[in-house]
């Protein structure tokens, strides 16, 4: 009984220091994370990665950006959703999120 006790004690410890390593917010530099895991991931730094694979099952593994473009989606379907994003003080429209996703995709744009 002790033992499990024990045991239980341990990983509730460990758990608590990987959601405690999990970053709260992300400075706005750009230095671009390619990383592969349901097709291509871009992300505006390592911390941006780190936020997100945080919790991840699994895990995303960054790769080139090579590599990782050879993963970006051919289209998006015909549905109008607008949206938005700030890249280098300018504002970027699309007709919806897919449409965003490609071109950072393709682009490695990262959105504020």
């Amino acid at each position: 009984m002790k033992s499990s006790l024990s045991l239980g004690l341990l990983l509730g410890l460990a758990l608590s220091q990987v959601a405690a390593s999990c970053p709260d917010s992300c400075p706005d530099t750009e230095d671009v994370v390619w990383a592969l895991g349901g097709g291509c991931n871009v992300f505006r730094n390592k911390c941006y990665f780190d936020k997100e694979n945080c919790h991840r099952k699994p895990a995303l593994t960054i790769t080139t950006k090579e590599e990782c473009q050879q993963q970006c989606a051919d289209a998006c379907p015909a549905v109008y959703q607008p949206t938005g994003g700030i890249y280098k003080g300018q504002v970027r429209n699309f007709g919806n999120e897919c449409e965003k996703i490609v071109h950072t995709c393709r682009t490695g744009e990262t959105f504020l």
